[in-house]
């Protein structure tokens, strides 16, 4: 379960267009923050599949699920965002093929504009198909949406198996765990009215509405989507977009913001906590990036680490390697940065809303004075303010983990304390 947000540039008094997502998975799935080189390659070995390659790729900042080839969200040297949500449709779902998450990285090495995505994504989706195990431990199979933009334009992309319809979007657009795009489309695959009816579904006879005729109402209800994209939308929109405002919209709890709506209730929110409830297994943030995107290049900021809400975005860029955050796996890793964190993590969960209490003013001034900073000096002091932040909550919140998360630590090898 994910959250993506844009807010194009004419909602924005920067004139820049503003990206935002959360990478929701299962607990314990670290997620790696990679930066890309271009580079030439005779075949593309995606998660499941080959595919033929398409000549020389773009560099690109990726946060991909250690164990999976594609990523969940990225910027490219292009200044070219994406992020995919898991939708929850009627057609078939295909033990092999592309993973959103592929076609999340095919679209940012392809595609030097946000139309241009919206055609690899489209053309690869047809070719191939979406198929596939998504899921660390689980057999979760989906299929997806996507938010793709550029400094000038986003869009809207939808898919049922090998269908998909497209819409430009303007102004604040979320898109969450379903289908939205009803006859409003844009675009669409080849003969969308004959593949809905290869997958036994009926399209009617006037244009056809994507998401009445291929979408999952029960799943779709039960991932809460419509909820967690109207949270998104509507404080986006209660005051001016910018970075910071991108940054605390993935941090939210529910309209008005609850932390105590987490982890302890059926409800998803947009910043997203796991627990043994059903609904509630694949929704932990794994990580998180928010992107300004100008005719000058790209701004980006990520966590490399879970739980946007106790965690800090900090500035990566283009230019040179990535500062020293490792490559964290499915152990526990103290020499990588998402694991280390996740001490920090697990001492705010007994009562999250007694860590925010002592950890918010701190947080949100650092983002206010790093903004502008080079990603290395940004990222050695958050090492810093979050080990500290460690070794305070270790004496300030009470209270045991649940069982539920205990499991999880003894799998990982993960210790606190």
């Amino acid at each position: 379960m994910c959250d993506t947000f844009v807010v194009t540039p004419e909602a924005c008094e920067s004139r820049r267009l503003l990206f935002g997502k959360n990478s929701d998975r299962e607990p314990g799935e670290a997620q790696a923050v990679e930066l890309l080189p271009a580079r030439t390659e005779p075949l593309t070995r995606c998660t499941f599949i080959d595919i033929p390659a398409a000549g020389r790729t773009r560099a690109c900042l990726l946060c991909r699920p250690y164990w999976m080839w594609g990523a969940e969200m990225g910027v490219n040297d292009a200044g070219v965002a994406i992020g995919n949500e898991a939708v929850f449709t009627r057609a078939p779902h295909a033990d092999s093929g592309l993973t959103g998450m592929d076609l999340v990285r095919l679209g940012l090495e392809r595609a030097n504009s946000a139309a241009a995505a919206v055609r690899v994504i489209g053309e690869l989706i047809e070719a191939h198909g979406q198929g596939g195990a998504a899921g660390q431990r689980a057999s979760f199979r989906y299929h997806s949406s996507f938010l793709i933009a550029d400094a000038a334009e986003a869009w809207v992309l939808e898919s049922a198996a090998r269908a998909w319809v497209a819409k430009r979007v303007r102004g604040v657009r979320a898109i969450s765990n379903g289908l939205t795009l009803g006859t409003d489309w844009d675009l669409a695959c080849d003969g969308l009215g004959a593949r809905a009816r290869d997958y036994g579904l009926k399209p009617g006879k006037n244009r056809l509405d994507f998401a009445r005729t291929f979408g999952d109402p029960l799943i779709t209800l039960a991932a809460a989507a419509a909820k967690r994209r109207g949270c998104s939308e509507q404080f986006l929109g209660a005051a001016p977009a910018s970075l910071l405002r991108c940054m605390a919209t993935l941090r939210q709890h529910g309209r008005p913001d609850r932390p105590e709506h987490a982890h302890h209730e059926l409800r998803q929110t947009v910043c997203a906590h796991a627990s043994a409830l059903p609904t509630r297994a694949h929704g932990q943030t794994v990580g998180s990036l928010v992107a300004e995107l100008g005719p000058d290049g790209p701004r980006v900021f990520v966590t490399a680490t879970s739980a946007a809400c106790v965690s800090l975005f900090k500035p990566v860029g283009f230019d040179g390697a990535l500062p020293p955050i490792g490559a964290p796996t499915g152990r526990y890793d103290p020499a990588t940065l998402w694991w280390r964190h996740e001490r920090l993590h697990r001492l705010a969960l007994p009562d999250l809303g007694a860590a925010l209490s002592h950890i918010v003013p701190e947080r949100d001034a650092f983002e206010r004075a790093h903004l502008g900073a080079e990603p290395a000096v940004a990222f050695a002091a958050a090492n810093a303010l979050e080990a500290r932040w460690e070794a305070e909550l270790g004496r300030r919140v009470a209270g045991g983990l649940p069982r539920y998360w205990r499991n999880l630590d003894r799998e990982s090898g993960l210790q606190v304390g």
